[in-house]
């Protein structure tokens, strides 16, 4: 649908911005009927309200027709809730300090923080190491293959005087041009086989 069939008898050739937006208006580009209904906001709160009023009555009026027996089992299960909330949050600690111990930052163990805590403090911990020794074993080999890739083109270095790649019988067997070039690459060793 374009402009021109959008406004209708309101289109004029050059129109402004202002004047479409003043066109656009007072028309309705939506069948109100096809709305789904709804509520206002003052229409929501009030039964929100209410209803809020009648959920605290009710168990207010529960509470009052409770038999001492089921007020103790009420408090009863809300202490162990809270129990539960807390053994929770104390492994939650202690998982967290496992972590910190191993050296990871929050930012490296909030995403598994949930999946090792349980309200059992010990399986806490047991998961929370584990999860540290897998890290740490992923990071030793990765380390490791870092360490084996970088090491593929390195060449060996000399080792020191035993091993000097050129043996007196070899030396012996040099013709002079030969052992001129080893005595410009290496005086060193020239100087020690031509010692023996």
């Amino acid at each position: 649908m374009d402009i021109k069939t959008l406004l209708g008898e309101a289109y004029k050739d050059g129109m402004t911005i202002e004047e479409i937006n003043a066109a656009l208006a007072d028309k309705e580009f939506v069948d109100p009927t096809t709305l789904p209904k709804s509520v206002s906001k003052e229409v929501f709160d009030k039964t929100a309200s209410e209803l809020a009023k009648v959920k605290k009555e009710l168990k207010a009026l529960r509470e009052s027709s409770m038999t001492d027996a089921e007020k103790l089992q009420a408090e009863l299960d809300k202490a162990k809730e809270t129990q539960a909330n807390y053994n929770k949050e104390l492994s939650k600690l202690r998982a967290k300090e496992i972590f910190v111990t191993a050296g990871l930052t929050e930012t490296d163990y909030a995403p598994i923080l949930d999946v090792v805590v349980s309200e059992d403090e010990e399986t806490t911990k047991t998961r929370a190491k584990s999860m540290v020794d897998l890290i740490a074993a992923q990071k030793a080999a990765a380390e490791k293959a870092i360490k084996a890739e970088l090491l593929k083109g390195t060449p060996k270095p000399k080792s020191g005087e035993g091993d000097t790649g050129i043996t007196k019988e070899q030396f012996e067997k040099m013709n002079w041009k030969e052992r001129t070039e080893l005595k410009q690459k290496d005086p060193e060793l020239f100087k020690q086989l031509s010692e023996q």
